[in-house]
Protein backbone atom coordinates (compact mmCIF):
# COMPACT_ATOMS: atom_id res chain seq x y z
CA UNK A 1 0.00 0.00 0.00
CA UNK A 2 1.34 3.29 -0.75
CA UNK A 3 2.62 5.63 1.69
CA UNK A 4 0.34 8.46 1.00
CA UNK A 5 -2.75 5.90 0.96
CA UNK A 6 -1.45 4.39 4.82
CA UNK A 7 -1.47 8.44 5.69
CA UNK A 8 -5.10 9.15 4.80
CA UNK A 9 -6.14 5.65 6.79
CA UNK A 10 -4.56 6.67 10.13
CA UNK A 11 -6.10 9.97 9.74
CA UNK A 12 -9.29 8.96 8.84
CA UNK A 13 -9.12 6.70 12.04
CA UNK A 14 -7.94 9.27 14.48
CA UNK A 15 -10.92 11.71 13.22
CA UNK A 16 -12.83 9.36 13.61
CA UNK A 17 -12.16 8.10 17.24
CA UNK A 18 -13.72 11.36 18.85
CA UNK A 19 -16.65 11.28 17.01
CA UNK A 20 -17.29 7.63 18.67
CA UNK A 21 -16.23 9.16 21.40
CA UNK A 22 -18.88 12.05 21.21
CA UNK A 23 -21.70 9.15 19.93
CA UNK A 24 -21.13 7.41 23.31
CA UNK A 25 -21.73 10.13 25.58
CA UNK A 26 -24.63 11.52 23.21
CA UNK A 27 -26.39 7.82 24.12
CA UNK A 28 -25.04 8.14 27.75
CA UNK A 29 -26.50 6.08 29.66
CA UNK A 30 -26.75 2.93 28.63
CA UNK A 31 -27.03 1.03 31.20
CA UNK A 32 -28.31 1.54 34.99
CA UNK A 33 -26.52 4.21 37.15
CA UNK A 34 -25.61 3.56 41.24
CA UNK A 35 -25.93 6.55 43.19
CA UNK A 36 -23.80 6.12 46.69
CA UNK A 37 -24.06 7.70 49.73
CA UNK A 38 -22.63 7.82 52.81
CA UNK A 39 -25.60 8.06 54.99
CA UNK A 40 -27.67 5.15 56.39
CA UNK A 41 -31.10 4.72 55.08
CA UNK A 42 -34.03 7.57 56.72
CA UNK A 43 -32.00 9.62 57.29
CA UNK A 44 -33.03 13.75 55.39
CA UNK A 45 -29.73 13.21 52.69
CA UNK A 46 -31.00 9.80 51.74
CA UNK A 47 -34.97 11.03 51.71
CA UNK A 48 -34.07 13.56 48.89
CA UNK A 49 -31.54 11.24 46.98
CA UNK A 50 -34.05 8.60 46.46
CA UNK A 51 -37.10 11.48 45.51
CA UNK A 52 -34.05 12.86 43.04
CA UNK A 53 -32.99 9.02 41.86
CA UNK A 54 -36.48 8.11 40.82
CA UNK A 55 -37.77 11.15 38.73
CA UNK A 56 -34.02 11.38 37.06
CA UNK A 57 -34.57 8.02 36.15
CA UNK A 58 -37.90 8.78 34.27
CA UNK A 59 -35.80 11.95 32.33
CA UNK A 60 -32.11 9.64 32.01
CA UNK A 61 -34.35 6.42 30.67
CA UNK A 62 -32.10 4.16 32.74
CA UNK A 63 -32.48 3.19 36.59
CA UNK A 64 -30.78 5.10 39.13
CA UNK A 65 -30.04 2.59 42.23
CA UNK A 66 -29.01 4.48 45.71
CA UNK A 67 -26.74 2.20 47.42
CA UNK A 68 -26.19 3.50 50.98
CA UNK A 69 -22.15 2.75 52.22
CA UNK A 70 -22.38 5.45 55.40
CA UNK A 71 -19.19 5.74 57.70
CA UNK A 72 -17.09 8.39 59.53
CA UNK A 73 -19.86 11.15 57.79
CA UNK A 74 -19.74 10.12 54.44
CA UNK A 75 -16.01 10.23 54.52
CA UNK A 76 -15.88 6.39 54.38
CA UNK A 77 -17.68 6.47 51.32
CA UNK A 78 -15.84 9.13 49.52
CA UNK A 79 -12.23 7.35 50.06
CA UNK A 80 -13.70 4.54 47.83
CA UNK A 81 -15.97 6.31 45.40
CA UNK A 82 -12.28 8.18 44.44
CA UNK A 83 -11.51 4.90 43.10
CA UNK A 84 -14.23 4.88 41.09
CA UNK A 85 -14.22 4.30 37.21
CA UNK A 86 -15.31 8.49 35.37
CA UNK A 87 -17.57 6.95 32.97
CA UNK A 88 -20.57 8.37 34.94
CA UNK A 89 -21.90 5.32 36.21
CA UNK A 90 -20.92 5.91 39.84
CA UNK A 91 -22.36 8.92 41.52
CA UNK A 92 -22.54 9.93 44.82
CA UNK A 93 -24.70 12.81 47.00
CA UNK A 94 -21.99 14.62 49.77
CA UNK A 95 -22.85 16.82 52.49
CA UNK A 96 -20.75 19.42 54.04
CA UNK A 97 -19.17 17.15 56.47
CA UNK A 98 -17.84 14.39 54.11
CA UNK A 99 -16.76 17.04 51.17
CA UNK A 100 -15.10 20.02 53.29
CA UNK A 101 -15.48 19.75 56.98
CA UNK A 102 -13.86 16.17 58.25
CA UNK A 103 -10.77 17.12 55.69
CA UNK A 104 -10.22 19.46 59.44
CA UNK A 105 -11.61 16.66 61.63
CA UNK A 106 -10.01 13.40 60.76
CA UNK A 107 -6.71 12.50 59.76
CA UNK A 108 -7.82 9.66 57.62
CA UNK A 109 -9.10 11.48 55.22
CA UNK A 110 -7.40 10.28 51.93
CA UNK A 111 -8.94 12.62 49.11
CA UNK A 112 -8.77 16.53 48.24
CA UNK A 113 -12.03 18.65 47.98
CA UNK A 114 -12.75 19.31 44.58
CA UNK A 115 -9.45 17.80 43.16
CA UNK A 116 -9.88 14.38 43.68
CA UNK A 117 -13.70 14.45 42.26
CA UNK A 118 -15.72 15.95 38.94
CA UNK A 119 -18.17 18.39 40.60
CA UNK A 120 -21.71 17.95 38.83
CA UNK A 121 -24.17 20.33 40.76
CA UNK A 122 -25.69 21.14 43.98
CA UNK A 123 -28.49 19.92 45.20
CA UNK A 124 -30.12 21.53 48.23
CA UNK A 125 -29.66 23.40 51.71
CA UNK A 126 -30.76 21.84 54.96
CA UNK A 127 -31.19 24.43 57.49
CA UNK A 128 -30.93 23.88 61.04
CA UNK A 129 -33.21 24.90 63.82
CA UNK A 130 -31.98 26.79 66.88
CA UNK A 131 -34.37 25.50 69.75
CA UNK A 132 -34.65 25.63 73.28
CA UNK A 133 -36.80 23.48 76.20
CA UNK A 134 -39.73 25.45 76.70
CA UNK A 135 -38.82 26.02 80.04
CA UNK A 136 -35.91 28.82 79.22
CA UNK A 137 -36.42 32.23 79.83
CA UNK A 138 -35.66 33.95 76.21
CA UNK A 139 -37.73 32.76 72.94
CA UNK A 140 -35.23 34.39 70.55
CA UNK A 141 -31.37 34.23 69.74
CA UNK A 142 -31.13 37.84 71.04
CA UNK A 143 -32.22 36.52 74.65
CA UNK A 144 -30.42 33.40 74.77
CA UNK A 145 -27.23 35.42 74.04
CA UNK A 146 -28.36 38.09 76.94
CA UNK A 147 -29.11 34.82 79.37
CA UNK A 148 -25.82 33.24 78.92
CA UNK A 149 -23.99 36.42 79.34
CA UNK A 150 -25.66 36.74 82.33
CA UNK A 151 -24.91 33.43 83.80
CA UNK A 152 -21.86 31.78 81.74
CA UNK A 153 -21.49 28.12 82.01
CA UNK A 154 -24.76 27.51 83.43
CA UNK A 155 -27.05 26.29 79.84
CA UNK A 156 -26.11 23.61 78.03
CA UNK A 157 -26.17 22.47 74.66
CA UNK A 158 -27.29 19.09 72.88
CA UNK A 159 -25.46 17.66 69.15
CA UNK A 160 -25.90 14.80 67.20
CA UNK A 161 -21.73 14.40 67.95
CA UNK A 162 -18.86 16.46 68.11
CA UNK A 163 -17.78 18.11 65.01
CA UNK A 164 -21.29 17.80 63.21
CA UNK A 165 -22.91 20.97 61.88
CA UNK A 166 -24.92 21.42 65.26
CA UNK A 167 -22.26 21.22 67.01
CA UNK A 168 -19.96 23.92 65.17
CA UNK A 169 -22.95 25.74 64.38
CA UNK A 170 -23.14 26.29 68.31
CA UNK A 171 -19.49 26.54 68.74
CA UNK A 172 -19.45 29.43 66.32
CA UNK A 173 -22.45 31.27 68.25
CA UNK A 174 -20.42 30.91 71.58
CA UNK A 175 -17.53 31.96 69.84
CA UNK A 176 -18.50 35.29 68.26
CA UNK A 177 -20.39 36.16 71.37
CA UNK A 178 -18.21 35.46 74.12
CA UNK A 179 -20.44 32.85 75.75
CA UNK A 180 -19.73 29.90 78.01
CA UNK A 181 -22.37 26.86 77.25
CA UNK A 182 -21.36 23.68 77.84
CA UNK A 183 -21.45 21.21 75.11
CA UNK A 184 -23.45 17.46 75.51
CA UNK A 185 -22.39 15.35 72.80
CA UNK A 186 -24.92 12.88 71.73
CA UNK A 187 -24.73 9.73 68.95
CA UNK A 188 -27.28 10.92 66.52
CA UNK A 189 -30.09 13.27 66.68
CA UNK A 190 -32.75 10.93 68.33
CA UNK A 191 -30.87 10.54 71.52
CA UNK A 192 -30.05 14.49 72.07
CA UNK A 193 -34.23 15.06 71.65
CA UNK A 194 -35.37 13.07 74.12
CA UNK A 195 -32.76 14.44 76.37
CA UNK A 196 -33.79 18.11 75.50
CA UNK A 197 -37.46 17.05 75.83
CA UNK A 198 -37.24 15.28 79.13
CA UNK A 199 -34.64 18.78 80.37
CA UNK A 200 -31.67 17.35 80.48
CA UNK A 201 -30.02 19.93 78.35
CA UNK A 202 -31.10 23.28 77.34
CA UNK A 203 -30.89 24.21 74.29
CA UNK A 204 -29.87 22.52 70.67
CA UNK A 205 -28.84 23.01 66.91
CA UNK A 206 -30.49 20.39 64.81
CA UNK A 207 -32.39 19.79 61.00
CA UNK A 208 -35.71 20.43 60.41
CA UNK A 209 -36.91 16.95 60.52
CA UNK A 210 -35.39 16.17 63.74
CA UNK A 211 -37.34 19.06 65.66
CA UNK A 212 -40.42 19.57 63.06
CA UNK A 213 -43.06 17.97 65.38
CA UNK A 214 -41.34 19.27 68.49
CA UNK A 215 -41.65 22.52 67.72
CA UNK A 216 -45.38 22.54 66.01
CA UNK A 217 -46.65 20.49 69.19
CA UNK A 218 -44.67 23.09 71.28
CA UNK A 219 -42.70 20.57 73.09
CA UNK A 220 -39.84 22.69 71.81
CA UNK A 221 -39.47 26.29 71.45
CA UNK A 222 -37.84 27.45 67.94
CA UNK A 223 -35.64 30.54 68.09
CA UNK A 224 -34.89 31.00 64.74
CA UNK A 225 -33.80 29.01 61.87
CA UNK A 226 -30.42 29.09 59.31
CA UNK A 227 -32.32 29.18 56.10
CA UNK A 228 -32.00 32.55 53.82
CA UNK A 229 -35.77 32.99 53.73
CA UNK A 230 -38.40 31.67 56.72
CA UNK A 231 -40.03 28.17 56.03
CA UNK A 232 -43.20 27.60 55.02
CA UNK A 233 -42.99 24.62 58.08
CA UNK A 234 -42.41 27.26 60.17
CA UNK A 235 -43.56 30.82 59.23
CA UNK A 236 -43.22 32.12 62.63
CA UNK A 237 -39.43 30.96 63.52
CA UNK A 238 -37.22 33.99 62.48
CA UNK A 239 -34.24 33.20 60.66
CA UNK A 240 -30.45 33.78 62.00
CA UNK A 241 -30.09 36.93 59.68
CA UNK A 242 -33.18 38.17 60.45
CA UNK A 243 -32.07 37.61 64.36
CA UNK A 244 -28.89 39.42 63.76
CA UNK A 245 -26.83 36.53 63.54
CA UNK A 246 -26.61 35.82 59.87
CA UNK A 247 -22.77 34.90 60.06
CA UNK A 248 -23.28 31.55 61.79
CA UNK A 249 -23.21 28.62 59.78
CA UNK A 250 -26.74 27.28 60.43
CA UNK A 251 -27.34 25.23 57.80
CA UNK A 252 -25.66 22.34 55.53
CA UNK A 253 -25.45 21.80 51.92
CA UNK A 254 -25.90 18.41 49.93
CA UNK A 255 -24.55 17.93 46.13
CA UNK A 256 -23.41 15.94 43.35
CA UNK A 257 -20.04 14.58 42.50
CA UNK A 258 -18.71 11.83 40.30
CA UNK A 259 -15.28 10.44 40.21
CA UNK A 260 -12.25 12.63 38.66
CA UNK A 261 -12.07 12.92 35.34
CA UNK A 262 -15.84 12.42 34.53
CA UNK A 263 -16.44 13.28 30.67
CA UNK A 264 -17.45 17.63 30.05
CA UNK A 265 -20.62 16.05 27.89
CA UNK A 266 -21.35 13.40 30.99
CA UNK A 267 -20.82 15.81 33.52
CA UNK A 268 -23.07 18.53 31.32
CA UNK A 269 -25.76 15.55 31.15
CA UNK A 270 -26.48 15.02 34.35
CA UNK A 271 -26.22 18.38 35.74
CA UNK A 272 -29.12 19.21 32.81
CA UNK A 273 -31.10 16.13 34.12
CA UNK A 274 -30.81 17.26 38.17
CA UNK A 275 -31.48 20.77 37.67
CA UNK A 276 -34.52 19.99 35.82
CA UNK A 277 -35.43 18.01 38.62
CA UNK A 278 -35.09 20.11 41.09
CA UNK A 279 -37.21 23.13 39.39
CA UNK A 280 -40.53 20.82 39.09
CA UNK A 281 -42.85 22.32 41.15
CA UNK A 282 -43.59 19.36 42.66
CA UNK A 283 -39.92 18.28 43.62
CA UNK A 284 -39.96 22.15 45.36
CA UNK A 285 -43.36 21.35 47.28
CA UNK A 286 -42.04 17.76 48.43
CA UNK A 287 -38.45 19.45 49.48
CA UNK A 288 -39.96 22.34 51.20
CA UNK A 289 -41.82 19.47 53.37
CA UNK A 290 -39.13 18.00 54.77
CA UNK A 291 -37.00 21.17 55.29
CA UNK A 292 -34.88 21.18 52.31
CA UNK A 293 -34.60 24.02 50.20
CA UNK A 294 -33.63 23.38 46.54
CA UNK A 295 -30.34 25.06 45.09
CA UNK A 296 -29.22 24.52 40.93
CA UNK A 297 -25.90 25.54 39.77
CA UNK A 298 -23.76 24.77 37.05
CA UNK A 299 -21.00 22.30 37.55
CA UNK A 300 -18.37 25.70 37.37
CA UNK A 301 -20.23 27.22 40.10
CA UNK A 302 -20.38 24.25 42.32
CA UNK A 303 -16.67 23.60 41.94
CA UNK A 304 -16.15 27.34 42.62
CA UNK A 305 -18.07 27.48 45.87
CA UNK A 306 -16.56 24.21 47.44
CA UNK A 307 -13.05 25.81 47.11
CA UNK A 308 -14.51 28.64 48.95
CA UNK A 309 -16.08 26.86 51.42
CA UNK A 310 -12.86 24.97 52.28
CA UNK A 311 -11.00 27.74 53.71
CA UNK A 312 -13.82 29.29 55.60
CA UNK A 313 -15.23 25.72 57.09
CA UNK A 314 -11.38 25.19 58.28
CA UNK A 315 -11.52 28.05 59.72
CA UNK A 316 -14.84 27.49 61.72
CA UNK A 317 -13.44 23.99 63.30
CA UNK A 318 -10.40 25.73 64.45
CA UNK A 319 -12.57 28.74 66.15
CA UNK A 320 -14.18 26.03 67.80
CA UNK A 321 -11.05 24.38 69.07
CA UNK A 322 -11.51 21.29 67.74
CA UNK A 323 -8.39 18.89 66.63
CA UNK A 324 -8.13 16.46 64.00
CA UNK A 325 -8.79 12.71 65.37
Amino acid sequence: MKQSAIRLIMAASIAAAPLAAHAAQDNYPQKPITLQLGFPPGQATDTVARMLAERAAARLGQPVIVENKPGQGGSVLLSSFVRQPPDGYTLTIAATGAAVTNHFLYKTVNYKTPDDFTPVGLVADLPLVLVARPGMPFNDVAGLVAYAKQHPGKLNYASPGTGTSSNLAMETLKQQNGLRIEHIPYQGSARAMTDLLAGQVDIAFDTVPAVQAFVSSGKLKGLAIGSEQRLKLFPEVPTMKESGFGSVPAHVWIGFLLPKGASPAVVQKLNGVFNAVLQDKEVIEKLEGLGVVAHTTTPEGFEAMLRKELPRWGDIVKQAGLEPQ
